[in-house]
Formats: structure tokens, C-alpha cells, sequence
């Protein structure tokens, strides 16, 4: 095996480890926002190990810029995405956002 090939499967492998391990802690925590918390390390180091270890072994062909591509986007969306979700639960649960000023005064620039 070459060199090329043992760390494309180390990459391969830590990847797939994180992802697991992620998948793992959501099938035993309850609460969604315990859960939501686990799609971090998935997202984030989980796909970049795996879309690493494409482009160790292919290089940047099509297919290696095509993984860095998925690696981006996964890392740029995750923070987005979860803080929707994370706000989306708490909504359900209750809780509201509101602006201090506009209970006060009404407006910022207005004296109430």
C-alpha cells in the first residue's frame, strides 16, 4: 500500500469514527438540543476527514474538487442550519425574542 493510501484510509476512518460516535450520542441523548449539538462534530470534522481522504487519494481531479466543494458548503452551512433548528425548538418550547427597547419606550428614539 502507498503512502497516498494509508492516509487516505486514516482520513477515512478518524471521519468515520466522528461521524458514528455523533450518531451513537443522538440515538442515546432525549433532549433535541443535547442532540443538536452532536450534528456539530459530524458536519464539521466528520465530512472534512472523509472529503480529505478523496482528495489524498484522487488529488484535485474532479472528484477531489468536487469533495472540497461538499466539505464548504457542510462547514459553512452547520452554524446556520443549527442555529435555526436550535431556535425553532426553543420557540416551540416557549420562549420568545423581543426587542428590551420596545418594551420600554416603544422605540429607540422616542421617550415613552
Amino acid at each position: 500500500m502507498t503512502v497516498t493510501g494509508v492516509i487516505s484510509a486514516v482520513l477515512l476512518v478518524a471521519g468515520l469514527a466522528v461521524v458514528v460516535g455523533s450518531c451513537v450520542g443522538m440515538a442515546v441523548l432525549d433532549d433535541p438540543l443535547d442532540r443538536l449539538h452532536l450534528t456539530t462534530p459530524a458536519a464539521m470534522l466528520g465530512s472534512t476527514g472523509i472529503c480529505a481522504a478523496v482528495v489524498v487519494r484522487v488529488g484535485l481531479s474532479a472528484s477531489g474538487l468536487a469533495a472540497i466543494g461538499v466539505a464548504v458548503i457542510l462547514i459553512a452551512a452547520n452554524p446556520l442550519v443549527g442555529h435555526a433548528v436550535g431556535r425553532a425548538i426553543a420557540i416551540r418550547r416557549g420562549a420568545t425574542w423581543s426587542d428590551p427597547q420596545d418594551e420600554s419606550t416603544g422605540s429607540p428614539g422616542e421617550e415613552g
